[in-house]
């Protein structure tokens, strides 16, 4: 996997619950599109397949958007469950573990050393 393609696999997974506010047409795109990045489908040939209105929100942005903090951040980081992308988060006290809803797990937790 690319670079570039394992970074937007990362950005569509963590914006998956934003984006699953849409309904109708986009949301059943939406949907299939989830089904068939679980089977294995490059994010490419996925993202190509649904409508811009969709993408859109994902290319757009260059850099994730600020997130608020809770408390002091845990030591560590949490890593894509399935290795399918190059996502990486940050959990801070108080927060519950951040999760992949692409593949519907916990994201794996890997301690400082």
């Amino acid at each position: 996997m690319e670079p570039a393609d394992s970074d937007l696999h990362a950005e569509f997974c963590r914006e998956l619950a934003a984006l699953r506010l849409f309904s109708g047409p986009r949301r059943a795109a939406l949907e299939q599109a989830v089904r068939r990045l679980r089977e294995g489908v490059a994010i490419g040939e996925v993202m190509a397949a649904l409508p811009v209105s969709v993408t859109e929100p994902l290319r757009g942005r260059n850099a994730p958007p600020p997130v608020a903090t809770h408390g002091s951040p845990v030591p560590g980081a949490y890593l894509c469950p399935v290795g399918a992308c190059h996502r990486v988060e940050q959990r801070y006290a108080g927060d519950g573990p951040p999760e992949c809803l692409v593949h519907e797990r916990v994201l794996t937790f890997v301690p400082d050393a």
